[in-house]
């Protein structure tokens, strides 16, 4: 082998290696993060009723006495029907006694199945060191410290739900990119799955109802056939209209008195909703909103351009686009359904929205991931992207922290606001926490302390 010819190839495996060492550091970060979501999540918990377990154990101690296990499980709940919840809170009241615990664990797993799902569709679809790379940026982008709240506080399990079962129903009908030829009976059965993941989610939460017509577009995009099509079709009319019956489905309004809602009160809603969690900080009011115009503008191209307009993509794209479609789906019920925004009023989106926002931020990284592979694989740009990289899982890091400790500040506080109301005490404040009717409350809390629930739980 002449000195030529053996150069290149050295100089092939130094990039090699180099690039190994920052994946691996890259996998350092990316540890650090789960540690600080365990972390957080253990800091945050909230094991005390309040709000909405209120109705959960109420409702389940009803059905206790009367029976009627379907109208436990399906009678609406401000505009949801929260199966999973109530499943838990029948497992929480029988099993614990009310300990919180069943809430905690299932939803937590919820969310790395999440995460698994997601870093999963990145390793397939992203080939090499590069898709290693961009695995570790997945996983940091879902398990964050936002969402570890919401695994964390057992009234806010019901987001953690609708992700994993649409995130799940989305890679189940899109299939695992098998050649010509598959075993057509598997096929049937994986795009079955598919959509009992997708009633399985608005269980969850009812923004899991976008999830019908995006696996809808799906069997139009995979020609899944004019069958699957039509029953998709029928099925997902079917069971959104039973999920709906007996709701009300008028857009939400502000407050008693005021004045609805403007189109620019819910436009400001919608962009402050696709910033968060950043629009939460006052700090960083006004650059979230930028960045939620940003990923708007970037979420409704990609779905234009790749989702209906382009010609017949492969399954990475599809599934990156649903993705997109999902978060956006949410962001606009959210828009329309959320009351309490007129323009009179500070638009304030709840952070534990948050979590459903993951989808649009991994879409529109897998969207980009091609180029982005091209420029791995450029010697001479390599650094740049190395440096891009290393960038955004600082920042991730950085928010990580931000975002955990501001919320251990808040949950403490929470906390410290229900002990109080359980000793007696009362103060207008507690509104804001306990139930917007502190006397109804009460009556509530008595009634679950008198059948021995949550009587030890701090």
């Amino acid at each position: 082998m002449s000195a030529a010819t053996a150069a290149p190839r050295e100089d092939v495996a130094t990039d090699h290696r180099r690039r190994d060492r920052f994946i691996a550091w890259l996998g350092v970060l990316t540890a650090i993060q789960l540690g600080l979501f365990l972390w957080y999540l253990k800091a945050t918990i909230i094991r005390q009723p309040f709000w909405d377990m209120y109705s959960y154990v109420l409702h389940y101690l009803q059905y206790r006495e009367d029976g009627g296990l379907w109208m436990y499980l399906w009678e609406a709940h401000g505009g949801h029907r929260p199966i999973w919840s109530r499943l838990l809170a029948a497992i929480d009241v029988e099993g614990f006694s009310g300990a919180a615990y069943p809430f905690i664990v299932s939803t937590t797993a919820f969310q790395l199945t999440a995460a698994w799902l997601l870093w999963r569709e990145c390793r397939s679809g992203v080939p090499g060191q590069f898709g290693s790379a961009l695995g570790c940026i997945v996983l940091m982008l879902v398990l964050t410290s936002v969402a570890a709240v919401d695994c964390a506080i057992p009234i806010e399990c019901a987001y953690p739900q609708a992700l994993t079962f649409s995130v799940l129903a989305i890679v189940l009908f899109a299939g695992g990119g098998e050649p010509d030829g598959t075993d057509r009976h598997a096929t049937h059965w994986r795009r079955g799955a598919a959509l009992a993941a997708a009633v399985a989610a608005p269980l969850g939460n009812a923004v899991g109802l976008v999830t019908l017509p995006i696996l809808l577009w799906m069997a139009w995009r995979v020609r899944a056939g004019r069958w699957w099509i039509a029953a998709v079709a029928l099925f997902g009319t079917a069971f959104v209209a039973s999920y709906l019956a007996g709701q009300s489905i008028a857009p939400g309004t502000g407050a008693a008195g005021s004045d609805p809602p403007s189109l620019a009160s819910r436009v400001d809603y919608l962009i402050t909703y696709l910033g968060l969690p950043w629009t939460r900080a006052a700090a960083l009011a006004i650059p979230g909103r930028i960045v939620g115009v940003i990923l708007l503008l970037a979420g409704v191209w990609a779905v234009i351009r790749r989702g209906l307009l382009g010609r017949s993509a492969g399954r990475f794209e599809i599934v990156s686009v649903a993705l997109i479609m999902f978060s956006l789906g949410t962001a606009v019920l959210a828009a329309i359904g959320r009351p309490g925004v007129s323009p009179s009023e500070t638009v304030l989106v709840p952070v534990r929205y948050s979590v459903l926002l993951t989808p649009l931020h991994v879409g529109l990284l897998f969207i980009a991931s091609p180029v982005l592979y091209r420029l791995w694989n450029d010697r001479a740009r390599w650094p740049a992207v190395a440096a891009a990289m290393a960038t955004a899982a600082g920042l991730l890091l950085v928010q990580q922290v931000g975002a955990g400790q501001a919320a251990v500040t808040i949950t403490s506080r929470m906390r410290a606001t229900i002990a109080r109301f359980e000793a007696g005490y009362t103060d207008p404040g507690m509104t804001t926490v306990i139930l917007s009717d502190l006397e109804q409350a009460r009556r509530e809390l008595a009634i679950i302390r008198g059948a021995g629930l949550y009587s030890n739980v701090k």
